[in-house]
């Protein structure tokens, strides 16, 4: 599972840019109770930051685009893949809960976020060597959360910087995610025996298929989160975070 260390955010809390070109603190550092100053916070720092800064090193969140993402359930004669998913609505991701414990460095991290992703999805019937392309457009909602440790680093300028341990990581979809593909695609899959019959057959699996794909959306686009997290946190000093840690 892609990992997401979600305790970098912190950084997130406290900075925005002001010109582009430069990482400026915005605020005063928030209480680690206080989720209203956190969730502000983090807003801006998404606002100002999900199209990309190449000269900080930080990556284009929304919209991203996902090459490819590949499930084979051999079981039932089905290859899946979608192609270069461009994938949108990160920017507006929401803090749903955060703790921290300071006696043991222990912290708890979760997101919620509505996503859509557009692209290219290829189904492949192996043994009738059938397969069909068309475009889909997937929509869900998901909590995307970390738990984990957390040091305190020292850099060569003597200023020090939060540090994450390794992450414990959990994705939720609320509901069942929306699969819509093209009419053409869909025509030809509702003329095709072998498929109707592994639908009928197994239509529950293929449903929770749909969640497992949504989870792995999340998880990809939350390494690039990730990315951008750890960018700006080798700028930004442990002091900006929090004013109680």
């Amino acid at each position: 599972m892609i990992t997401l260390n979600i305790f970098l955010v912190l950084v997130i809390y406290q900075c925005a840019l002001s010109d582009g070109s430069k990482l400026n603190l915005s605020t005063e550092p928030c209480d680690v109770s206080d989720i209203e100053c956190i969730s502000k916070a983090t807003q801006v720092f998404l606002d100002n930051t999900y199209q990309g800064i190449p000269e900080y090193n930080i990556k284009k969140l929304d919209p991203i685009t996902i090459p490819s993402l590949e499930k084979s359930i051999e079981k039932i004669n089905l290859n899946v893949r979608y192609n270069n998913l461009k994938v949108t609505g990160f920017k507006n991701q929401k803090i749903s809960h955060f703790t921290l414990v300071r006696d043991t460095k222990a912290v708890n991290f979760k997101t919620k976020v509505n996503f859509t992703a557009e692209g290219e999805l290829v189904i492949e019937l192996p043994k009738s060597s059938k397969i069909y392309t068309g475009e889909v457009t997937i929509e869900a909602s998901a909590e995307g959360g970390a738990a984990y440790s957390y040091s305190v680093k020292t850099d060569d300028k003597g200023v020090e910087h939060y540090e994450a341990g390794p992450e414990t990581i959990s994705c939720e979809i609320f509901g069942e995610p929306t699969l819509s593909v093209s009419s053409t695609l869909e025509d030809a899959l509702k003329l095709d025996s072998d498929f109707k019959k592994i639908f009928t057959e197994y239509g529950k699996q293929l449903t929770e298929g749909r969640k497992q794909t949504a989870c792995r959306i999340v998880e990809t686009v939350y390494a690039v989160s990730v990315h951008n997290i750890r960018a700006a946190a080798r700028i930004l000093p442990k002091s900006a975070y929090f004013k109680n840690v």
